[in-house]
């Protein structure tokens, strides 16, 4: 096992840095790319829990995101601690590049969420409901008589049923955004490792974890199969380095809810202590004793249950738990490492039976049945949802045209489609020009699905636009153009 095999330099692209860089230079170079872009910053108007949240101390995906890369930096110290300590950093090949290890997992941490459409999980159900029941008819105003072929059957129509964040996260940052980021660096992002044209019950069930969820779009497909070959990853197998960004996502965002939640006064703290002390008295095992209930009771100290405040208890309860939720998390990367380091670890680092888990478990169903269910937030994601669905179907007549009518729109020479080239007007500049460089190399290739393949990558066009919302403007956009 050599880390210098999976940590490189290499980019999908030659750096315009003519000097050469080590290792730690490329990590550091990623990590300008990323903070300064656009989609990093977009996080900061989009939900994390509280659509259109106004309290600035509520968490937006920005600030859970800057959470989460706190928490995954901390872990990764945390391994590299243990494998000194083991003398195992210069076998390993992490002698010398322990910032590059950290950096990587630091940068995952932060893009985690960059691809997470406006309103959330909710946003995602919009578009995919919204394109299982239109797309069709969509295909066949555009296509007119023209017969499916088995590409746009068996792959194109399946992988447009399907916006995934994570997916639409590894779509940005190396083809909206370009960022160039080395290979490494957009491995660490791919959480899940099936294409979204491919349906989970057709993956080896031994690596059904891993493939729970699609990974990638068929657009970016070429890039993933490029970057595993040049780390040594197998199908369906997943990179080392992912495995902490997800730890350090299950410990922040669990936390972080219920935290809001007391905020915002969804949950008093007399609630919250009672919920989760119920939920674990059901649900513990034998050998699990008391552990969340013992941080509970010690986060409540000095004093009474009534007269500890809520940020006391908030304070001493997170830092217990992500202390011990860290060291497990790094002691099982230890403890799993061929695995890991092969990808083939079918769970999360915090899995199994172990307590660990099971207070993660519990922290997630509290908030489920408490906080993510309350009026306020429903009501929220509602609005979002029929937003979303309402400009999708306003930009329809755009996926309507023909291709020869949506070369003179692009071209902006005269058209009959006179709605559709005045939402094509409207779409950004970058996502056109990705639309542009996509179609002009089916046409080069002289693809013989080539009629298909621009309309797929017109379809992506308007689910780039749409998932790039914040939600605020999408809310704007919707009541501008519905004229409400």
């Amino acid at each position: 096992m050599d880390y210098r095999k999976k940590i490189t330099t290499k980019r999908p692209r030659s750096s315009s840095v003519t000097k050469e860089r080590d290792i730690v230079d490329e990590t550091e170079s990623n990590r300008g790319r990323i903070i300064q872009s656009s989609a990093i910053r977009r996080l900061q108007k989009k939900t994390q829990v509280y659509p259109l949240e106004m309290n600035a101390a509520v968490r937006s995906r920005l600030t859970h995101s800057l959470e989460v890369q706190q928490t995954g930096r901390f872990i990764a110290r945390l391994i590299l601690a243990k494998f000194r300590e083991i003398k195992q950093l210069a076998p390993l090949g992490l002698a010398g590049i322990e910032t590059a290890f950290v950096n990587l997992v630091e940068m995952s941490c932060l893009m985690h969420d960059v691809g997470n459409p406006p309103f959330g999980h909710f946003g995602e159900a919009a578009i995919n409901a919204w394109m299982k029941k239109q797309s069709t008819t969509c295909y066949q105003a555009a296509m007119g008589m023209a017969k499916p072929s088995k590409l746009f059957r068996e792959v194109l129509l399946p992988d447009l049923y399907t916006f995934e964040g994570n997916a639409q996260g590894v779509r940005i940052v190396t083809t909206l955004q370009a960022l160039n980021l080395t290979y490494s660096q957009i491995a660490a992002l791919i959480k899940y490792t099936r294409p979204s044209y491919r349906p989970q019950a057709s993956c080896d069930a031994s690596l059904e974890y891993l493939n729970r969820k699609p990974g990638y779009y068929y657009a970016e497909e070429s890039l993933i199969k490029d970057i595993w070959n040049h780390l040594g990853i197998d199908d369906n197998h997943r990179y080392p380095l992912t495995y902490i960004m997800e730890a350090a996502d299950d410990i922040s965002y669990c936390i972080a809810d219920l935290e809001d939640a007391v905020d915002k006064g969804i949950l008093t703290l007399i609630e919250l202590r009672g919920y989760l002390n119920e939920e674990w008295d059901k649900q513990k095992g034998h050998d699990q004793n008391d552990y969340l209930p013992n941080i509970i009771k010690d986060a409540t100290k000095p004093g009474t249950p009534d007269d500890v405040t809520p940020d006391d208890f908030i304070m001493r309860f997170r830092t217990r738990l992500v202390n011990d939720l860290a060291d497990y998390a790094a002691q099982r990367y230890i403890e799993c490492h061929e695995q890991i380091f092969v990808g083939s670890l079918n769970e999360p680092l915090i899995g199994g039976e172990s307590k660990q888990h099971l207070a993660l478990k519990i922290l997630k169903q509290v908030a489920l049945k408490h906080v993510f269910s309350s009026n306020e937030v429903e009501t929220l994601e509602l609005r979002g949802y029929a937003a979303i669905q309402g400009l999708l179907d306003i930009y329809r007549p755009l996926m309507e045209v023909s291709r020869d009518e949506m070369a003179l729109i692009v071209q902006k020479q005269p058209s009959d489609c006179l709605i559709a080239s005045r939402l094509f007007h409207r779409l950004p500049d970058r996502y056109v020009a990705v639309y542009r460089k996509a179609t002009k190399e089916v046409s080069e290739r002289q693809h013989s699905d080539q009629q298909e393949l621009e309309w797929y990558y017109r379809m992506r066009l308007l689910m780039d636009y749409i998932s790039g919302m914040t939600d605020d403007f999408l809310l704007m956009e919707f009541q501008c153009l519905s004229a409400i």
